[in-house]
């Protein structure tokens, strides 16, 4: 058996998170595992060798937390990012129905006239950002309405989120932080949330009022509601941020668009491929796992490198070009096998409907330089000068 190769950089620096495309590149040259002596975690690299490791959910287990370190698995662990079946098969069974697409079909007219006045409104201004006025509108509006959390909840939803994905990274200062933010959020859900203070039709009421009725177990209820409010917004936010980053700095692709309205969904797939919201979450082996001649032992933390997969030269011809052409079965940035993103299909919708309101308006998107956001998982913009010239 091969040695497993070291990556001895901080993954969880400020330099990585600033410029981390370079990094996963060493990574994968490294190998398709690769050991990180800082943090004593594994991690997998390559395309094919990650997708066959988030199908494989029995040796690679979620259920101890999805972390990458002890303490952030002890804050995350219960939740369906964090769970193995059947636990998880009964919490995706009740979280699901809202999300799926006959039921998101409802809310797409909503979201499509939303999104327009959005657009209209940006034409009409010499330059906006694009993370705090484009990306984040729908699901601070939207998504923010559906969940249906009272007041202070819904103002609280986007620190909350960003809290729990620096909490899956490290306990460094990002982490500390956020594990307070984490605390206030579980105070708020067990304390404010009830049948008497939600959104009456929203998707929290739905699983307090399975509660209530013995279909499902409080402490789940409990899982579902924090899953509801953490990843609703972070990775659509960051997803936008990319889409509309890539389309101003390939103006060549944003035209071809124009012309070829079809192609929005591939767009947006290369848009969540070179962005890919989630860096990593990890596993931990259940058994000696072997990759590709290297062996893995029982009981190791093994990260799973979606940001790098996503750009594995092995699979993907010229990986960081942006091409909406790009005839590919898929992308790992929605995640892969049963903890595939839940909200996949809602954050599509989101981003479909904002390529077609800007293609009856936007002749071409400028933006300047972004500014990175500075968390533990997701990966993404905090600012993006932008503007549109109008048709």
């Amino acid at each position: 058996m091969k040695s497993i190769p070291e990556y001895k950089d901080d993954f969880y620096s400020d330099d990585f998170i600033k410029n981390p495309h370079p990094q996963y590149s060493k990574m994968r040259n490294l190998g398709p595992v690769i050991f990180l002596p800082k943090i004593n975690n594994f991690a997998i690299t390559r395309h094919n060798a990650l997708k066959s490791a988030l199908l494989d959910y029995r040796s690679f287990a979620s259920g101890h937390g999805v972390a990458a370190d002890d303490k952030g698995c002890s804050f995350v662990k219960g939740q369906i990012v964090s769970s193995d079946p059947p636990v998880h098969n009964i919490m995706r069974k009740a979280m699901m129905p809202p999300l799926m697409p006959k039921n998101i079909k409802n809310i797409i007219p909503i979201v499509k006239e939303a999104s327009k006045k959005l657009i209209k409104d940006l034409l009409g201004r010499k330059s906006f950002d694009g993370v705090i006025d484009l990306a984040q509108f729908l699901p601070l509006t939207i998504v923010r309405n559906l969940v249906g959390l009272p007041d202070f909840g819904r103002e609280n939803m986007l620190k909350w989120a960003g809290a729990s994905f620096n909490v899956i990274g490290i306990q460094n200062q990002r982490g500390k932080d956020g594990v307070q933010d984490i605390i206030e959020l579980r105070k708020f859900i067990i304390g404010k949330v009830n049948l008497d203070t939600v959104k009456p039709g929203s998707w929290i009421e739905r699983i307090l009022k399975m509660v209530a009725a013995g279909d499902l177990d409080e402490k789940l209820g409990n899982f579902i509601i924090r899953d509801y409010i953490n990843p609703s917004l972070d990775t659509t936010i960051s997803a936008i941020s990319h889409l509309i980053y890539l389309l101003s700095k390939n103006n060549d692709e944003w035209q071809k668009l124009q012309k070829h309205p079809s192609l929005c969904r591939n767009a947006i797939a290369e848009a969540i491929r070179l962005g890919s919201p989630i860096r990593s979450f990890s596993r931990i082996t259940t058994k000696k796992v072997e990759i590709e001649s290297f062996t893995i032992p029982k009981n190791s933390r093994v990260m799973m490198l979606f940001a790098s997969a996503n750009r594995d030269e092995l699979v993907y011809e010229n990986p960081n070009q942006f091409n909406i052409n790009r005839d590919f079965k898929e992308h790992l940035g929605f995640g892969h096998g049963i903890h595939s993103c839940v909200g996949m299909h809602l954050a599509q919708i989101e981003m479909i409907s904002l390529l077609e309101a800007m293609m009856q308006y936007v002749k071409r998107i400028e933006t300047g330089k972004p500014q990175p956001l500075m968390n533990n998982t997701i990966c993404g913009f905090s600012k993006l000068p932008t503007k549109f010239i109008p048709i």
